[in-house]
């Protein structure tokens, strides 16, 4: 027998036969992954998260977007971001390759 790697999971589809889709992380590495349990006798298959979101279309790539979504803080629960310590905030684009967009004096 195949012994597994400790991961966790959380379902976030079971389609009208039987399948059920996981969004599902290795304990031990951290790797998010997509696993899939069809509702037949098949054994379970892992994709890696990218190629699910690039391969898959249907409801439930939607349904993993949302999922993902929920994860993520609201905008009013973040507040002013600058007022809590330890708070990120984007950074504006910048780079040092592109001349800068401030006219020059004239010499």
């Amino acid at each position: 027998m195949i012994e597994q790697a400790p991961r966790i999971a959380r379902e976030f589809h079971v389609g009208v036969g039987g399948d059920r889709w996981a969004l599902t992380r290795d304990v031990q590495t951290g790797q998010p992954y997509v696993s899939h349990r069809p509702g037949d006798d098949a054994p379970e298959v892992q994709l890696d998260l990218g190629s699910f979101l690039v391969l898959f279309t249907g409801e439930e790539r939607e349904k993993l977007l949302d999922l993902i979504a929920s994860l993520l803080p609201d905008a009013e629960a973040l507040g002013d971001a600058g007022a809590r310590p330890g708070a990120a905030r984007p950074l504006p684009f910048v780079s040092r390759w592109l001349p800068s967009r401030q006219p020059r004096a004239p010499d």
